[in-house]
C-alpha cells in the first residue's frame, strides 16, 4: 500500500503492502492462454488464477512478454497465422517467470489490458494503422522552422491546454519496469495516450534511469541532487524545479537510511528494490525481503521481488546492521520523503532552460558536462506557458536539413514560444515525439528504446 502526509515542505510516501496482497507466496497458477482475433487484430490472452505483474518489449517482427509471479507452467508452441501474428512460444524464463513470444509480419503496435475476477491479462497485437487516434480539441501540433546559429532546424511542438478535465498528463515506464526499454511510439500505443515526448537520460550501459522518476506516486527512481525535473503534482498543479528527498527504512528499534532506489546501494545507505524493478534483483551477498510489512527471509544473489512488498540490499559497510536490525517478523516500512510535497508524477532531466519567462541553463550547477551546453544536436524540452498550458517540443538533427540545437538556442526557442518554466530532457537518438500515434519528428537512427516517457492521454467521458 501506498500512503502519503505531508509534513512541513515534504510529502513523506509510506511503502508497505497492498500492490497486491492477494499473490500467494509461490505465485499464480496459469489456467490457459491462447488467442482471439477479430478486425484485422490478435489477442494473446491469459487467465490466471490470481493477479499478474508483465513487461512488454519488442524488436523487429517480435513480441516479448514476460508474466510473474507463476508457477507450474508447460513450454509451448504454436502456429497463429492469423492478422499480423505469425508464431508463438511460451516458456519459463526462469522460476516463477513466464515468457511469452510472438513472431509477427509487418510494423505491429500492441496495448496491454488487465481484468481481476477472473484474472485476465490481454496483449492485443494491432497493425501499425491501427495505432492513428484523433487529436482532441484541446491538443495541438505544429511543425517550424527556427534559424540556429548553423543554419535552421525544424522544430515540433504539441501544445496542450491543461484546463481541459478530460486529459491527464503521466510519467510511464517504457516496457513497463524501471530497468527496460521501449520505443515511445510502442510505449504510447500501449497506453493509450494521444501524444507523448521520451523521458530523462539513461545509463547506456544497463539503460538505469538516471534521476527521479515517480509514477502514480510512487517513487521507482531517486532524485540526483540539484537537477531538474517536471512533475504533476496530486492537485494537478505542473512544477519543474529541482526534487528532493530523504529515504528510509522504519522498524520498530531503528530508522534504516536508504540511498538508492531500484539500483545498487551506495555508501551511507541500502538500496530497496520495488515491484516496479522487474521480477527479480541483481546479485546481492544480503538482500531482505518484506512483505505486507514484516520482514519474511534474508537471501542472497538474485531475489524475487514480492509484488506485495520490497527487497532490501545493503552495502557492505552496513550489512551486519541490517541484518541485526531486520529479524524475519520484523514490521518494517520504506518510507520517502519528497519536495515539493504531493507529488503524483516525475520526470527527471535537466538542465533547467526558462525560469520566470527568461532563459536560464544552470548546467554546471545541476552537474553536467559542458559539452551536453555547446554541441548542436537532436532535443527533447517540456514546458509550461503562462495560460497555462503544457508544450512538448522536439527539435530534429540531421546532416543538410537540420541542424539541432545547443542548449541555449533551445532555451530561446522555447521562450519565444511562450515558455514560462521548461526543462531539457534526454536528446540526440532518443529524441522522439508522438502525435496521434505517429513518430512526427525524424529521430537519428532508428527509434531508440526509453525507460521512460511523458504521456497525454484524454478520456472523452462520454
Amino acid at each position: 500500500m501506498l500512503r502519503s502526509a505531508v509534513a512541513g515542505s515534504t510529502a513523506l510516501l509510506v511503502f508497505s503492502c497492498g500492490l497486491a496482497s492477494a499473490f500467494a507466496p509461490k505465485g499464480a497458477r496459469l489456467l490457459d492462454a491462447g488467442w482471439v482475433h477479430s478486425s484485422g487484430a490478435s489477442s494473446l490472452v491469459v487467465h490466471s488464477d490470481e493477479p499478474l505483474r508483465h513487461r512488454v518489449a519488442s524488436v523487429p517482427g517480435l513480441l516479448i512478454l514476460d508474466v510473474w509471479p507463476l508457477v507450474g507452467a508447460p513450454t509451448h508452441w504454436e502456429p497463429v497465422r492469423v492478422g499480423p501474428v505469425l508464431t508463438w512460444s511460451q516458456q519459463t524464463l526462469y522460476p516463477g517467470v513466464v515468457r511469452f513470444t510472438v513472431w509477427v509480419r509487418g510494423p505491429v503496435r500492441y496495448k496491454v489490458f488487465r481484468r481481476a475476477e477472473p484474472h485476465k491479462l490481454r496483449l492485443d497485437v494491432l497493425p501499425a494503422w491501427r495505432a492513428r487516434v484523433r487529436l482532441p480539441p484541446s491538443v495541438a501540433y505544429r511543425k517550424l522552422r527556427w534559424a540556429t546559429g548553423a543554419g535552421s532546424a525544424r522544430v515540433h511542438v504539441v501544445t496542450v491546454d491543461l484546463k481541459d478535465p478530460r486529459l491527464s498528463v503521466r510519467v510511464a515506464l517504457g516496457a513497463g519496469t524501471v530497468k527496460d526499454r521501449e520505443p515511445a511510439a510502442e510505449a504510447t500505443t500501449r497506453l493509450g495516450g494521444v501524444a507523448a515526448i521520451n523521458g530523462g537520460f539513461f545509463a547506456p550501459r544497463n539503460g538505469q534511469p538516471l534521476g527521479v522518476l515517480v509514477v502514480d506516486g510512487r517513487l521507482v527512481s531517486a532524485p540526483i541532487p540539484r537537477r531538474s525535473a517536471f512533475a504533476i503534482l496530486k492537485d494537478g498543479r505542473p512544477y519543474i524545479g529541482p526534487v528532493r528527498w530523504r529515504g528510509w527504512i522504519e522498524t520498530p528499534t531503528a530508522r534504516l537510511p536508504v540511498s538508492a532506489v531500484n539500483r545498487p546501494p551506495r555508501v551511507g545507505g541500502a538500496a530497496v528494490y520495488t515491484p516496479e524493478y522487474g521480477p527479480l534483483t541483481p546479485p546481492h551477498p544480503l538482500a531482505v525481503v518484506v512483505r505486507r510489512g514484516r520482514v519474511v527471509s534474508t537471501a542472497s544473489g538474485r531475489v524475487p521481488i514480492p509484488p506485495d512488498g520490497f527487497v532490501v540490499a545493503s552495502p557492505a559497510s552496513s550489512r551486519h546492521r541490517v541484518r541485526e536490525t531486520m529479524r524475519p517478523d520484523t514490521p518494517a516500512e520504506f518510507r520517502a520523503a519528497l519536495d515539493p510535497p504531493g507529488v503524483a508524477h516525475a520526470l527527471g532531466g535537466g538542465p533547467r532552460l526558462v525560469r520566470e519567462g527568461r532563459v536560464y541553463v544552470p548546467y554546471r550547477w545541476e552537474g553536467f558536462r559542458p559539452s551536453l551546453y555547446g554541441r548542436r544536436a537532436a532535443r527533447s524540452a517540456v514546458a509550461l506557458t503562462a495560460h497555462p498550458k503544457l508544450l512538448l517540443v522536439a527539435v530534429e538533427a540531421s546532416r543538410g536539413d537540420s541542424t539541432g540545437m545547443t542548449l541555449p538556442e533551445l532555451a530561446r526557442t522555447l521562450v519565444e514560444l511562450g515558455a514560462q518554466d521548461a526543462v531539457n530532457l534526454d536528446g540526440g537518438g532518443s529524441s522522439t515525439l508522438v502525435v496521434g500515434g505517429e513518430v512526427v519528428n525524424r529521430p537519428q537512427g532508428s527509434q531508440r528504446a526509453v525507460p521512460s516517457l511523458l504521456l497525454v492521454r484524454y478520456d472523452p467521458q462520454d
